[in-house]
């Protein structure tokens, strides 16, 4: 594994930390986005495949149970998409819609890149 690998590594696990950390309620339990479920993941709302400039992004962020994640991937993936943004509300996703859309125009998944997302990701009361 390259040096780039292993802090894209640190960097999604501490991004997923984090993550789960800000959507925990006052018992330290974060519920799935859709139903009142334990969530099992953070899904990234705009794909890390399409959209990796916003694969850190707290906003893309969604909490879902096993249930709603495989429905997502595997069955019906536009009524959930749809379910979430009825929840999140049309503000948050036309504000992330526009994230989506502003992509970098260099590159940006260099060592620095991930060195920088770590220190951000490390700092205190950041979710």
């Amino acid at each position: 594994m390259t040096n780039k690998q292993k802090l894209k590594t640190k960097a999604d696990k501490l991004w997923f930390q984090k993550g789960m950390w800000g959507f925990a309620d006052d018992f330290d339990v974060v519920k799935c986005q859709i139903c009142d479920d334990n969530a099992y993941c953070l899904h990234h709302f705009y794909y890390k495949s399409n959209y990796g400039h916003l694969r850190y992004d707290f906003d893309n962020a969604v909490p879902l149970c096993k249930k709603h994640h495989f429905l997502l991937h595997h069955q019906d993936p536009k009524k959930i998409e749809d379910m979430i943004i009825q929840e999140r509300g049309k503000k948050w996703f036309n504000r992330l819609k526009k994230k989506a859309y502003q992509r970098p125009k260099s590159s940006y998944l260099t060592i620095k890149y991930y060195e920088d997302i770590i220190k951000k990701l490390n700092e205190p009361n950041l979710s």
